[in-house]
């Protein structure tokens, strides 16, 4: 069964001009190779020192994934914000991006200053982020039915 997951952790990585090609770059990569490799969707946004996910995939992928996060230095604070069951995907790619390349959701960084967002403000700014600061894309999931 599908499962959607929403998370969030205060990055412990440089996310500035340049980080890219530093240990931002590679969390980034791993996260990718990952999710294409175990059959994740979604989308990774950072964003002012944070790390906001959204991740579509099996229940056991999804919960072995979060269990890495939760031990990974490059992560502080990590929140799952969400766990639910779904009926569809709604990501066909996994991708990464930031607002720099697009627009900004005020709102939600001053939230993160003061407290944890909820899932739909986090998925909301992940969505947004994607479709106007897309730095990457993995290829578009195929899923084969067995006979």
């Amino acid at each position: 069964m599908l499962y959607r997951a929403v998370m969030v952790s205060k990055a412990q990585v440089d996310l500035g001009v340049g980080a890219l090609n530093g240990e931002l770059g590679s969390v980034l990569a791993c996260c990718m190779k990952a999710s294409t490799d175990r059959q994740m969707t979604g989308a990774l946004v950072w964003d002012y020192g944070w790390f906001m996910e959204e991740l579509e995939g099996e229940r056991e992928v999804l919960e072995a994934f979060w269990h890495g996060i939760a031990g990974d230095p490059r992560h502080a604070d990590p929140q799952r914000l969400e766990f639910v069951p779904l009926l569809k995907r709604r990501y066909q790619t996994w991708s990464v991006g930031t607002s720099r390349r697009g627009p900004a959701n005020h709102a939600l960084i001053k939230t993160l200053r003061r407290n944890v967002p909820t899932a739909g403000e986090v998925r909301t700014h992940v969505r947004t982020v994607i479709a106007s600061g897309l730095v990457a894309e993995s290829p578009p999931l195929v899923c084969v039915a067995r006979a």
